[in-house]
């Protein structure tokens, strides 16, 4: 749901707390943050990279303002009530859940990642013997130095 829709104080469920002011902003946003994350990794998983791709400006406009967020309510702790009030416990549970989506989606980036990288190795590997100087003798008996060969590089010039 974009963060332009969702009501500005979250409705009130069976053990939650109402929040207002940046509180609530917080818990939006965060909310937001991990289902956006949850539908990129979804899109990963399918090996649907540019799909995935398009999200990139949307979470990274929620990113930033969940680092203000979350930065005024560490200058203003007071905001959200006592150490242990239930606004504190349930923003908590919402980062809780957060965190694990972000781990999952780590995983799965660092999986991805590891492939291509594998995959550009052995490419890189298969091109290094095609264009390995052939070895022999020379006129006097002795090994043929292999003229020097200039390298040969492969790059990978996409963002996931």
């Amino acid at each position: 749901m974009p963060l332009d829709t969702m009501p500005m104080e979250p409705k009130a469920e069976a053990g939650t707390p109402m929040l207002t002011g940046h509180g609530a902003k917080l818990v939006k946003i965060t909310i937001a943050l991990t289902d956006l994350i949850k539908q990129e990794t979804e899109l990963l998983k399918q090996r649907l990279a540019r799909e995935a791709q398009k999200l990139h400006g949307q979470k990274n406009r929620l990113m930033a303002e969940y680092r203000e967020t979350l930065n005024h309510l560490q200058v203003n702790e007071k905001l959200l009530g006592p150490k242990n009030s239930p606004a504190r416990q349930y923003i908590r549970k919402i980062t809780d859940k957060f965190r694990e989506v972000l781990r999952d989606h780590a995983r799965i980036v660092l999986r991805l990642k590891s492939v291509a990288e594998g995959i550009i190795k052995s490419v890189g590997e298969e091109v290094v013997k095609k264009n390995r100087p052939v070895v022999g003798y020379g006129k006097n008996a002795a090994f043929k130095t292999p003229a020097q060969m200039q390298p040969t590089s492969l790059q990978l010039n996409q963002v996931i």
